[in-house]
């Protein structure tokens, strides 16, 4: 056996994981061997006590190549993985809102003066200047529910989108609410082919500025074979569940581990991501993370220990667009409640609102674009 324990593959590191200046990140690198012999981790030598060895080096790169080799009487044994860098790391929450297309039906039939004159959008302007929250909208193209699609939409509130750029952003959702599961096991084709139909609509009636890649795909389930597709259009983040997931206001989910609303990630990497709430994935280019508190699913009270219990940099919020409007059949008359109750938790403890689609996480220390 010789394998490295910490970090792995893929890992997000922070401040909180070694010791930081300016220039390095300064972490200790374990792993196990049962076999004898002198282990150098990136040419320093290790630590050895029993099976296990261990070394401190330092990063200095956005993305770094962590080595640990053994050379014995059979040749040279060696275990690499590379890992991120969230250089000068800080408190920072992103929140999305998923499943958005009503309140673009009420304001084409409606044609109020303003956008947000509209109770919905009024609401999430009020958070940004009450907190300074950033809210990325999900859009469908379809409305299931009534005789609308994105084509619908007037480009005369292209200028009042435009000014709220710096807050509000607009991305891919999916082509409709229905059926679920959309991109499960369609081809690569199909899910490239939707996402364009949305871009282009917000480009025509919101501008470029209003856009933003996604990173939260209906259901989040896509075969990694549409990830290529995705990445062509920008997208470096998928945000899902992965582990035993609840998928409904009465869904407790399952005793045994499951892996599922995932992007089909395999067990050791959902237990991870449930753990440390982040991975990168190099074969892909990718950015996978599990979110904190999506608040149609848990009471006022819930939505504040959640936020309360994180103790890390960062904490991701979301919701769904449908349950603040009284005319859908799970109506939440407490939704914006649970909203704010998030968003004043996370703000009460210092936690500053930021996209996660841009830098690492809503970090730009690196750059606005590091992810490649």
């Amino acid at each position: 056996m010789f394998d490295i324990t910490f970090p792995r593959q893929g890992a997000v590191l922070n401040r909180h994981d070694g010791i930081e200046n300016n220039t390095s990140l300064k972490i200790k690198v374990t792993g196990v061997c049962d076999m004898p012999g002198t282990i150098k981790i990136n040419g320093i030598p290790a630590q050895r006590s029993g099976k296990d060895f261990s070394a401190e080096i330092e990063l200095k790169e956005p993305f770094n190549t962590i080595c640990a080799e053994m050379e014995d009487d059979f040749g040279l044994l060696a275990r690499t993985v590379r890992v991120l860098w969230d250089k000068a790391s800080f408190l920072r929450y992103d929140f999305f809102i998923d499943d958005n297309i009503f309140f673009l039906t009420d304001i084409a039939k409606e044609r109020p003066r303003s956008l947000f004159d509209h109770f919905y959008l009024k609401f999430l302007k009020t958070m940004n200047e009450r907190y300074g929250t950033c809210f990325t909208i999900n859009l469908f193209y379809k409305n299931d529910y009534e005789s609308f699609d994105l084509t619908q939409f007037p480009d005369s509130y292209k200028g009042e989108f435009a000014d709220n750029a710096d807050w509000l952003r607009m991305s891919f959702h999916a082509f409709s609410e229905f059926p679920d599961r959309p991109y499960q096991n369609t081809p690569p084709e199909k899910i490239a082919a939707d996402y364009d139909l949305i871009l282009n609509e917000i480009f025509r009636f919101a501008g470029e500025k209003s856009y933003i890649p996604m990173a939260a795909l209906h259901w989040a389930m896509a075969r990694p074979s549409a990830f290529a597709e995705l990445h062509k259009r920008g997208v470096r983040l998928l945000e899902g569940q992965f582990l035993s997931p609840r998928t409904g206001i009465t869904d407790d989910g399952e005793n045994d581990y499951i892996t599922d609303v995932g992007y089909f990630r395999n067990l050791n990497d959902a237990l991870y991501l449930e753990e440390r709430r982040y991975l990168y994935d190099f074969r892909h280019n990718m950015l996978f993370w599990r979110n904190d508190c999506t608040a149609n699913l848990w009471d006022v009270e819930t939505c504040r220990n959640l936020v309360n219990n994180v103790q890390r940099d960062t904490i991701g919020l979301a919701t769904h667009e449908q349950y603040s409007y009284p005319r859908y059949f799970n109506h939440l008359p407490d939704h914006f409640e649970r909203m704010e109750t998030a968003i004043r938790t996370a703000s009460e403890r210092g936690y500053k609102p930021v996209f996660f689609q841009e830098g690492i996480l809503g970090n730009q220390s690196w750059g606005k674009d590091i992810l490649p």
